[in-house]
C-alpha cells in the first residue's frame, strides 16, 4: 500500500497537481492545503499518468500548456483509460483560450476551467466541490456495493430456505405416506373375526407407532432414546415386575416405527400368553450396543410352564418379518420351562450412543386414574377433528362426567363459558386457529385445562407450560388419567 492510499484509508483523498513549472506547483499545494487532502505532484504528463496508474484521484488539476504533451493530451490519455472515464479534470490556463478550445477541454471530460492568475479562494471552492461530489460517489457505491451484497445474500438464503422447505414437504409427504401404508397395513393383516379384539389390536398398534413419532418428533427426528421408548411401550404393564438395563442410545428415524411394533407386539403377547399376564410374572429387558450390531435381550419368568405356541400369530409375524426384514437383522426364541427368552440383533448402523435419557414418568406417561373425581363434572371439549371429538366425549361420559360440546372454534367454545363447568379438553390448534386465548380466560376464571396437539408437547407456548400435555393419537386410559389427576381434590 502506498502512502497515498494510507491517506485515502483515513477519509482523505488525492489531488493530482500537474504542472511543468515547480514554481506554479508550490502555489497551488500552498492554497489547496487548508482542504486537508493528499497532493500529489506532477511535472509532465507522463509522470502524471503514472502517479495516477499507482493511485486513486479525485481532482486532476492540469495545466494546458506544457512541453512534452499538453493538458488537452493528458486529458485525451486519462479519458481512455476505463479505471479514469470519471475522474473530475480542472484546467488551469495562463492564456485566453477560446471558444473551440474551451469546447475541446469539455469534450475531453473537463469539468472546470481556471484562469491565471489563480484566485486562491476560488481555486479552493472549485476543487472542494468536486473532491465532495468524489466522496459522496464513493460512499454511494460502497452503499450500493453492500446493498448488493445484502440482495445477493438474502436472496442465496431465501433460495436455501425454500429448498429446504420443498425437501422437508417432500419428506413429510414420505413420511406421512409410510405411516399410513403402515396402519393401512396392519387394518388389513389383523385378523378380524373378534370385533373387540380386532379394535384393541389396531389401536394398540398405531399407539405403538405414534409412541415412536412423539419421541422422534421431541429431537427433531434426529433419533429415538430406545430406553424411552421400552418405558413406554411397557407402561401398561409397570403394574408387573419389569426391569429393564441398557445404555442410552438413540434409533435412527428410519426403523424407529418398526422397532416400536416389535416391542409393542412382544409386550402384547407377554401379556396374554407370557410373564405378564398375571402380577407373579416378571420380565428383563437389556441391551448392549457394539461396533457390529445392538443386542436387545427380552426375559420373561413366571411360575407356570410355558408352552410353544403351536403356530405363529400376526403379532408373531409382525416382529420376524420387522426384525428379518426392514431391520435386516436376527432373532432367536426360546421357551424355557419358566418362560420366554428372546434375543434380538439388529446392525449398529440403525444405532448410536446418545446423551442420558429421561425417565418415562417425565415423559409424560399416564394411566387409567382414580374415575371418582372425575364422575359429576361438567366437561368443555373444544376439538375440530369430527372422531377426535366424538372420542374425548365418550371417554368422558364413561367416567360419568358431563360433555360441554364438543366446539370446533374459539367464538362458539367461549358462548358455553356462561354454562358451569369443572375443567376444559381443548385441541391447541382449531385449523390454524390457536385455543391460547381461551386457555387463558379459562385459567383467569380458575378453570383447569388440558391441552391436546398433533405436535409435540415442547411447541406449547412458555406461558402454559404448566398445563398437562396429550399428544394425539390418544390413549383412552391416558385422557381418562389426565382427568383424574387434574380434577383431584
Amino acid at each position: 500500500m502506498t502512502e497515498a492510499d494510507s491517506f485515502a484509508d483515513e477519509g482523505k483523498v488525492n489531488i493530482l497537481l500537474v504542472d511543468d513549472q515547480p514554481a506554479k506547483l508550490l502555489s497551488y499545494e500552498i492554497i489547496l492545503n487548508e482542504l486537508g487532502h493528499n497532493l500529489l505532484k506532477a511535472n509532465s504528463a507522463t509522470e502524471a499518468f503514472k502517479l495516477l496508474l499507482e493511485n486513486q484521484v479525485a481532482v486532476i488539476l492540469v495545466d494546458v500548456c506544457m512541453p512534452d504533451l499538453d493538458g488537452f493530451e493528458l486529458a485525451q490519455m486519462i479519458r481512455d483509460h476505463p479505471r479514469f472515464t470519471d475522474t473530475a479534470i480542472i484546467f488551469v490556463s495562463a492564456i485566453n483560450v477560446t471558444e473551440m478550445d474551451s469546447l475541446r477541454g469539455y469534450e475531453l471530460g473537463a469539468v472546470d476551467y481556471v484562469s491565471v492568475p489563480v484566485v486562491p479562494n476560488i481555486l479552493r471552492a472549485k476543487v472542494r466541490v468536486f473532491v465532495d461530489l468524489h466522496i459522496k460517489t464513493q460512499a454511494l457505491a460502497r452503499m450500493n456495493s453492500e446493498l448488493e451484497q445484502r440482495v445477493a445474500e438474502r436472496t442465496a438464503e431465501l433460495e436455501t430456505a425454500i429448498a429446504r422447505q420443498e425437501l422437508l414437504a417432500h419428506e413429510v409427504d414420505h413420511r406421512a405416506r409410510n405411516a399410513l401404508a403402515v396402519i393401512q397395513s396392519i387394518v388389513a393383516l389383523t385378523p378380524a373375526d373378534d370385533g373387540l379384539y380386532f379394535a384393541s389390536a389396531v389401536r394398540g398398534r398405531i399407539h405403538a407407532m405414534a409412541t415412536a413419532h412423539n419421541l422422534l418428533s421431541e429431537s427433531r427426528w434426529s433419533g429415538a432414546n430406545l430406553l424411552n421408548l421400552v418405558k413406554e411401550e411397557l407402561a401398561p404393564y409397570a403394574q408387573s415386575s419389569i426391569k429393564i438395563a441398557g445404555e442410552a442410545v438413540s434409533i435412527a428415524p428410519s426403523i424407529a416405527q418398526s422397532l416400536a411394533l416389535v416391542l409393542h407386539e412382544l409386550a402384547t403377547n407377554a401379556a396374554k400368553y407370557g410373564a405378564l399376564k398375571d402380577s407373579e410374572g416378571s420380565l428383563s429387558v437389556s441391551w448392549q450396543l457394539s461396533d457390529e450390531r445392538l443386542e436387545l435381550k427380552w426375559r420373561e419368568e413366571g411360575n407356570a410352564d410355558v408352552v410353544p405356541p403351536s403356530r405363529a400369530g400376526f403379532g408373531s409375524k409382525v416382529i420376524e418379518t420387522s426384525i428379518t426384514g426392514q431391520l435386516q437383522g436376527q432373532i432367536e426364541r426360546e421357551w424355557k420351562a419358566s418362560g420366554l427368552v428372546c434375543l434380538i440383533r439388529i446392525p449398529s448402523e440403525h444405532f448410536l450412543v446418545s446423551g442420558p435419557s429421561r425417565g418415562a414418568s417425565e415423559d409424560k406417561r399416564r394411566r387409567q386414574g382414580d374415575a371418582p373425581h372425575v364422575r359429576g363434572r361438567s366437561i368443555l371439549v373444544v376439538e375440530d377433528e369430527a372422531m377426535v371429538a366424538m372420542m374425548t366425549c365418550h371417554v368422558i361420559e364413561d367416567l360419568g362426567a358431563k360433555v360441554i360440546g364438543p366446539f370446533g372454534r374459539v367464538e362458539e367454545a367461549r358462548k358455553a363459558l356462561s354454562e358451569y363447568l369443572d375443567a376444559a379438553v381443548l385441541d391447541v390448534n382449531l385449523d390454524g386457529e390457536l385455543v391460547y386465548e381461551l386457555a387463558d380466560e379459562l385459567r383467569n376464571r380458575g378453570k383447569p385445562i388440558i391441552f391436546v396437539t398433533g405436535y409435540h408437547a415442547a411447541a406449547i407456548a412458555q406461558e402454559f407450560g404448566d398445563v398437562p400435555v396429550l399428544t394425539k393419537p390418544i390413549e383412552p386410559d391416558e385422557l381418562a388419567a389426565a382427568l383424574a389427576e387434574l380434577l383431584v381434590e
